[in-house]
């Protein structure tokens, strides 16, 4: 972990110091669908009769990013994630549907190449659930401040994702898959705070969709080659 982070902090210093680079503040909106998973002790639970639901979700992410342009063609993008995302896991029992909705703080960092228009890019973070809701069939509750640490082991769901597409100058248009990696459990035995929470597990996620982005160039820093 230590050489990771001292190579990355010699790949930064360098391509500062050797190609012409910028800072632009940019905001990007992503809008997709989700496949949730349920797991209990890192494998799925076979007693568990749940069938996954593809649910809309969608957030509004601040990302400033450097841009270091290593020619007329190319440059490197690396970029800082903050804003609101929903996410939301929702399956379907014999007799009912069960979900959970989060509106989470999301935070994460990402790492991308430009040659000509095209984009290519990976990142990822964590994301803090804030406030949410349990809903089992005609049942709901609300999710916020203490009563995440009630519920759940481990209130957090670290994320990764790839993303594809073109870069026009202030605005990208690219297409994600989002994983959203198995961390946050469900807790056993909560019957006594209210209906439901019978279906104990770690959940996850693949998330897919579109997300367009607009930015704008702040600070220029070196030549133009």
């Amino acid at each position: 972990m230590k050489k990771s982070i001292i190579l990355i902090s010699i790949f930064i210093i360098t391509s500062v110091l050797v190609y012409p680079h910028s800072l632009s503040l940019g905001v990007y909106i992503p809008l997709g669908g989700n496949i949730p998973s349920i797991y209990q002790n890192n494998t799925l639970n076979q007693n568990l009769t749940l069938t996954p639901k593809t649910s809309f979700e969608g957030g509004i992410i601040f990302n400033p990013r450097v841009i270091f342009n290593i020619d007329d063609y190319s440059s490197i993008n690396t970029g800082i994630d903050i804003g609101w995302y929903r996410d939301v896991f929702k399956f379907i029992t014999d007799s009912e549907n069960f979900s959970h909705e989060f509106d989470n703080l999301m935070l994460g960092l990402n790492l991308s190449y430009t040659f000509s228009f095209l984009l290519f890019g990976i990142g990822g973070g964590v994301k803090f659930p804030l406030i949410g809701k349990y809903s089992q069939g005609g049942y709901a509750i609300g999710l916020e401040k203490d009563n995440f640490a009630v519920r759940f082991n481990k209130p957090f769901i670290p994320y990764v994702r790839l993303y594809l597409g073109a870069d026009l100058a202030y605005i990208n248009l690219t297409f994600f898959v989002n994983f959203d990696i198995p961390n946050m459990q469900i807790k056993n035995n909560l019957g006594s705070l209210g209906v439901g929470y019978k279906y104990p597990g770690t959940l996850s996620s693949i998330d897919m969709g579109a997300q367009i982005a607009l930015y704008f160039d702040v600070f220029k820093f070196g030549e133009n080659k």
